[in-house]
């Protein structure tokens, strides 16, 4: 989705592994990290985690490296051009040949932090080493030397490169799929010949990308609107704490619950950590909708007494609620996963919407509507009564 309105297929497979619970979000998807530690974790995992701790301790040989107690890795793999189904474009700004990743410096960091990344080309050892890593100056950054030529460095298998302290701050970096100085012309415009694996060792800010993070979140927002319902009177209903749990139960099903299914049954079925975590997570948003339809009964009697600060926040959110289920809506039925995926990495629509009697159900047109016309009757009411206590002053 990075770009533009549309899915469009990269020339790199990815995945996350990590501290348990711990995400990272990469071109507008939240990646949900296979643990490296504790229960559930994987041996495989394990052996990550061992080449983690083998990176911190080299980038701390280097003077000025900055924060370097990686949290997570991003495993990336380029398969070579010529298996590529899709193709990798040339490098356009400075002729550099084929190019799988293109510009850009690493986003959701950590400040000062550095990036250590292992690289290896696992099926050909043997074979001339064909891909490389350029760098520029980022020209965001300001500096005198952001016009600056790049430059390209030739990776070899088992090699380790380290982007330390403001490194990616001030820098770009992007992946060529060809050695100039190893191959021919024709070999070179042809691209790459040897797979690559790259493990992406960073410091990722983890805020608000952690399970622990949002289930606390959502059991505060479950908490606090229970209050709500707990007052003596419907009056006393804070406009405020309602529109933080309307913006909560937003954040956990579009940016937890959706994004998860969005990427299929066979991601579900890999991260076997966290099955039982999304289930308690859309366990929670479906006791958020439940309290949100009592909300919208007080808010549509006729006798309503639920202040009209509480009814107007109420109301933008299930306005941009609706707005965001209809955005997902086309991303899961872009044409690009029938074309181009399988059926286990299709989009799976989550969280389910049930008819019940106690839910307002996943179209919130009518109860907008609805809103709309008791805040339009309250406004002429309270205008009337308004112009009448004027004409007796």
């Amino acid at each position: 989705m990075a770009g533009g309105k549309h899915s469009s297929r990269t020339f790199v497979k990815r995945t996350l592994v990590g501290d348990p619970g711990i995400t990272y979000k990469y071109l507008g998807l939240r990646l949900f990290a296979h643990p490296w530690s504790g229960p559930g974790s994987l041996p495989m995992m394990k052996s990550i985690k061992e080449i983690n701790k083998w990176m911190v301790e080299m980038t701390k040989t280097y003077p000025n490296h900055g924060s370097c107690a990686y949290n997570m890795t991003l495993i990336n793999y380029m398969p070579p051009t010529s298996h590529s189904q899709v193709g990798f474009k040339d490098e356009a700004m400075y002729g550099m040949g084929k190019v799988s990743v293109s510009w850009h410096a690493d986003s959701s960091l950590k400040e000062n932090s550095s990036i250590a990344v292992f690289h290896c080309l696992p099926t050909q050892r043997a074979a001339p080493w064909d891909w490389r890593i350029a760098l520029r100056p980022s020209p965001d950054s300001g500096k005198r030397e952001n016009d600056a030529l790049p430059v390209a460095v030739s990776t070899s298998d088992g090699d380790a490169y380290f982007l330390l302290g403001t490194f990616n701050q001030n820098y770009q970096h992007c992946v060529l799929a060809e050695s100039l100085t190893s191959l021919t012309y024709v070999e070179t415009l042809a691209g790459s010949s040897a797979h690559r694996i790259s493990s992406t060792h960073r410091v990722a800010v983890t805020d608000h990308e952690t399970f622990e993070y949002i289930m606390k979140r959502v059991k505060n927002a479950v908490k606090r609107f229970r209050l709500q319902f707990e007052k003596s009177r419907v009056f006393d209903m804070d406009a405020r704490v309602i529109a933080f749990c309307q913006k909560v139960l937003t954040e956990v099903e579009m940016d937890w619950i959706a994004q998860y299914w969005l990427q299929g049954s066979e991601h579900n079925k890999l991260h076997t950590w966290w099955q039982k975590p999304m289930e308690s997570l859309e366990a929670m948003w479906s006791l958020l909708e439940e309290l949100t339809f009592r909300l919208y009964q007080c808010c549509s009697k006729d006798s309503c007494a639920v202040p009209d600060q509480v009814v107007a926040a109420f109301l933008d959110e299930l306005k941009f609620r609706q707005k965001q289920r209809k955005l997902w809506d086309n991303r899961r039925n872009d044409k690009v996963y029938v074309k181009r995926v399988g059926e286990g990495s299709r989009p799976i629509a989550r969280p389910k919407f049930e008819q019940r009697k106690d839910r307002l159900g996943k179209d919130l047109s009518l109860a907008i509507h609805e809103l709309q016309v008791r805040r339009c009757q309250d406004e002429s009411y309270h205008s009337k009564k308004e112009a009448a206590r004027r004409k007796t002053n």
